[in-house]
């Protein structure tokens, strides 16, 4: 009962989740490795464990790059290990993967600034002030005595300074994202179950047994054109407690005790693909101008004819 509530849980702190969260569908494959010691021998591994993985993962970042993250993910590290007679337990065993488990998890993450393959590229455009004005901004005249300038429009003229610089973060970009966390598993399989078989007991040993797990992952995330197009995580697990057992058998008069123990690690890769609900802040490009006055070359004209006639 215990697991639909927490699977509830979270699905409840996904859907209301603000708008700075991101929300990771994850698919890929978990190879754990559940080995296990007989009577205190040498430990081993009785099955291969390869199997598909999915998992739904939700992070909270903040302007510092570290912020919490939750998931879902399944998993199957029980290897259920059978055996009759306890005196060759060792040699004579049947063993197969356990059903697979739901796995809640809970950490912390930190996402790096955004590594570009290549420089970020700036477009900026410059206007450059002559002696002379150009006839396309504005008109040069020349009677006699003096030199008049009429600009165009409305007599603004651009400063020699950079009036438009714009910085574009093209091509592909790639964020780390290493985090450590806790998976717990709900579960209430026992460690050791015993079932009359005829005239003797079958004993199932649930190896891999952990309920608490250490996760670590490192993340690649993919950008292009800063969109977020797919994450490629490699993660490692270890089974946290101590998964022993032992148990007291009777067969013709003699008795034997069998102890059993059990060691769970294991890595895998998934590939998710981020859903982000950050709004991105918008950007502004100004533009600096330098007003000069407007100036009448008609007036300037006469002026300057008027004196050119008194002097003569």
């Amino acid at each position: 009962m215990r697991c639909p509530v927490l699977i509830a849980a979270f699905a409840g702190i996904t859907l209301t989740a603000n708008s700075q969260f991101t929300i990771l569908p994850q698919a890929g494959f978990e190879n754990s490795n559940t080995k296990i010691s007989y009577n205190n021998l040498p430990y081993f591994s009785p099955v291969p464990q390869m199997q598909p993985k999915f998992g739904l993962r939700a992070d909270y970042k903040f302007k510092n790059g570290f912020g919490p993250f939750a998931g879902l993910s399944t998993s199957r590290p029980l290897v259920s290990y059978s055996f009759t007679d306890p005196e060759k337990g060792m040699t004579e065993y049947s063993a197969s993967m356990g059903n697979m488990q739901a796995q809640l998890q809970a950490g912390l993450q930190y996402t790096s600034k955004p590594i570009f393959f290549k420089k970020q590229t700036s477009a900026s455009k410059t206007s450059k002030t002559t002696g002379k004005p150009t006839t396309s901004n504005h008109s040069y005249y020349s009677s006699g005595c003096s030199r008049n300038y009429s600009y165009s429009g409305c007599g603004a003229k651009k400063s020699n300074t950079a009036e438009k610089t714009k910085h574009q973060n093209t091509g592909w970009a790639l964020r780390l994202q290493p985090s450590a966390g806790i998976g717990f598993i709900p579960s209430d399989v026992e460690d050791l179950v015993t079932t009359p078989a005829g005239m003797q007991n079958n004993y199932t040993y649930n190896a891999g047994n952990s309920k608490t797990t250490l996760l670590t992952s490192m993340g690649f995330e993919f950008a292009k054109n800063e969109k977020r197009l797919f994450t490629l995580s490699v993660n490692y697990f270890k089974g946290l407690g101590n998964n022993s057992t032992s148990f007291t058998s009777e067969s013709a008069g003699k008795t034997t005790t069998t102890l059993l123990n059990s060691t769970l690690s294991g890595w895998g890769a998934t590939l998710g693909i981020p859903i982000s609900f950050t709004k991105k802040p918008k950007t502004t490009t100004t533009q600096k101008v330098e007003q000069r006055p407007k100036y009448d070359y008609q007036k300037y004209r006469v002026d300057c004819r008027y004196r050119c006639r008194k002097t003569i």
